[in-house]
């Protein structure tokens, strides 16, 4: 079995189903983070926490006594440069992770910036683009993080067909770009027929925090009946609230990936993604799932209406959720692309 190095900013929940697979199959799964956050899950795999200015003999030694067969490096800042300098001397294998689409060329003015910066040009990526024929970059592999459903009991699951249609958003409360607010107004048409229920961390040490963003949903939250709020939800908490959901809705823009509607689809729960995030290229419109343009004025209100008022189309995204969750973003499809990269 390999020896695989994930270096990240910190562990995000995505790494979770991707370290945790990885461990299941065999591997010996380590990380290095720059920092910790407080609602991570350390279940399967417990980072080392380096800092975002590790001492660089301390990181080659540490390199030099894992060996790993494959580094996966995502930027994060000095600890990102002192691995892959330490890797290079060490004649160590490292594939850069962005969240560019696959579909992203880069040219040879792009290849001269990544080789002075001293970064990797090989890559890994989540985010397939929208355009699934387009040509993509050869230097870029995708691998899509894995999602899985945890164990609930039938009673914790909805009735995908059933009322009121009970319609999730995560993203960080206090964080404009996630646009809880444009989802709460495309909903007040539908108030008498939804619930709302918006979970997120209250974090304002962010980029983009803004106190009157998140004074505003909870005046939101005091006005109507239909909506609630659920601040800084523990990990091992999400699956229920998933289960619970008919509907995981993204609104945000300029969203690199967004992968809380991923881990819904394991759920069975439909995700509405906004055309320019990462994550939107996961989903087939109409099969498993809703894109929705939010350049849109009424955008969100018409998908969403579609949704409410037609219990059968609801049904049939969730089972088709569910099978792309089982399939492309299975634990053994992520580990079976990661042993094709170790190959």
């Amino acid at each position: 079995m390999a020896s695989i190095l994930f270096v990240v900013p910190r562990f995000h929940t995505n790494l979770f189903f991707a370290t945790k697979a990885l461990v299941e199959a065999g591997h010996q799964v380590v990380v290095f983070a720059a920092s910790q956050g407080r609602l991570e899950d350390h279940s399967h795999v417990r980072p080392v926490i380096l800092g975002k200015a590790p001492d660089r003999a301390d990181v080659a030694a540490r390199l030099a006594a894992l060996a790993p067969d494959l580094i996966f490096l995502r930027r994060a800042g000095d600890l990102s440069k002192a691995v892959y300098a330490a890797a290079r001397r060490q004649r160590l294998r490292v594939l850069a992770y962005d969240l560019h689409p696959m579909t992203q060329q880069r040219g040879w003015r792009k290849r001269l910036s990544y080789w002075s910066q001293q970064r990797p040009w090989e890559r890994v990526t989540p985010v397939p683009g929208l355009d699934r024929s387009a040509p993509t970059d050869p230097a870029a592999h995708y691998l899509p993080w894995p999602t899985q459903a945890a164990q609930l009991a039938d009673h914790a699951f909805r009735d995908p067909a059933s009322f009121p249609v009970r319609v999730l958003c995560v993203g960080k409360l206090a964080q404009v770009r996630k646009k809880q607010d444009a989802l709460i107004a495309a909903l007040q048409p539908l108030a008498d027929r939804v619930t709302l229920t918006l979970v997120g961390a209250t974090d304002r040490e962010i980029s983009g925090a803004d106190e009157a963003h998140y004074t505003a949903l909870r005046a939101a939250e005091a006005h109507c009946d239909w909506i609630t709020i659920r601040a800084d939800v523990p990990f091992a908490d999400m699956p229920i609230l998933y289960a619970s959901h008919h509907v995981c809705v993204l609104p945000s823009t300029g969203e690199p990936l967004g992968v809380a509607p991923l881990e819904a689809m394991a759920y069975g729960t439909i995700p509405v993604i906004a055309m320019d995030a990462g994550s939107a290229g996961y989903i087939t419109p109409g099969q498993d799932g809703m894109r929705v343009d939010m350049a849109q004025p009424d955008g969100l209100t018409e998908v969403m209406t579609d949704l409410v008022n037609h219990p059968e189309l609801r049904r049939t995204l969730s089972e088709g959720a569910r099978q792309t969750a089982a399939t492309e973003l299975s634990p053994a499809r992520f580990v079976a692309r990661v042993e094709t990269l170790l190959r």
